[in-house]
């Protein structure tokens, strides 16, 4: 029998099931919550201007999207931004979901190089309601 087919139960894997059978019945409780946790790194923008981080993406690597709503999240007043080179593009091979799709669905605004001039007017639009 293979260790995926193997039946544990509640348990994830035979030493849990094993630790729940010599331990009292009842003293320990399994799983009971979770604990949020944060792996601390370091961002380098590509670009910054005030507060406006620029990133310049052509495609997303494995964990780049954990990793870019991770820095939103720790972000005070900056601003993330992203230049795609293709917003059309999917996210991974085999995904439903474009680049640009999951840029609105986490709120990040998002142009192209095509687009630079909306950025620009983003940028001066958001500074010119910041400065009254």
């Amino acid at each position: 029998m293979s260790k995926s087919t193997k039946n544990y139960g509640i348990y994830r894997s035979g030493l849990e099931k094993k630790f729940a059978e010599l331990t009292p019945r009842g003293m320990f409780k399994f799983e009971p919550f979770n604990i949020p946790y944060t792996i601390h790194r370091n961002y380098k923008p590509d670009f910054v201007f005030d507060d406006y981080l620029i990133e310049c993406k052509g495609y997303f690597r494995v964990g780049d999207t954990q990793k870019y709503t991770s820095i939103r999240d720790s972000l005070l007043f900056q601003e993330l931004i992203f230049v795609l080179s293709d917003p059309n593009k999917k996210l991974r091979k085999g995904a439903k979901m474009t680049m640009g799709q999951w840029c609105d669905k986490e709120g990040f605004k998002h142009f192209t190089l095509q687009t630079i001039d909306d950025l620009l007017k983003y940028i001066k639009d958001s500074k010119d309601v910041m400065d009254f």
